[in-house]
């Protein structure tokens, strides 16, 4: 296992996929935004009511805060993720300006399993867990994703 700020491949690496958490895992926090977004346009004269200083700050406040958040979701889902190599599999996450970049290397792989838990199961969603053989048994869980055993099923043909 190591753990580095950012990631770059190596001249012989070949870069082959990306697997990615679930869009619908992201849902109430896109609600949210878009809710923040809305409210302003939608209750602008019980805002006016409040006063204009005031109700109009409110409603900048409430506008800025959901496409602030909106936009930090859509960063996260597309720079976090599990990024895969031909010699390594590569979990990323991101935070506003900051990446914590972990990678585990297909030579110390032990098992690639996908685990399902629960309701999210019978909807065909579960994690995707790569588990090291290294001395630390370091693993790497990404999910939840949609159709696991596809995506489980598909990685041993990179080591």
């Amino acid at each position: 296992m190591i753990q580095r700020k950012f990631f770059t491949l190596e001249p012989d690496e070949e870069f082959l996929g990306v697997i990615r958490p679930s869009l619908w895992s992201l849902t109430p926090r896109i609600l949210a935004a878009l809710v923040l977004i809305v409210f302003p346009f939608v209750f602008w004269s019980s805002l006016l009511y409040l006063g204009v200083f005031f109700g109009g700050f409110l409603g900048a406040l409430s506008f800025m805060i959901g496409t602030t958040q909106l936009r930090d979701t859509r960063r996260s889902y597309l720079e976090n993720g599990m990024y895969i190599t031909s010699r390594r599999a590569i979990d990323v996450h991101s935070k506003r300006k900051s990446f914590h970049v972990t990678e585990l290397s297909w030579s110390v792989v032990e098992k690639i399993v996908a685990m399902r838990k629960g309701l999210s199961s019978m909807i065909g969603y579960g994690h995707v867990c790569i588990r090291g053989a290294d001395e630390d048994g370091f693993s790497l869980i990404v999910g939840p994703v949609w159709k696991p055993d596809a995506v489980v099923s598909a990685l041993p043909k990179v080591q």
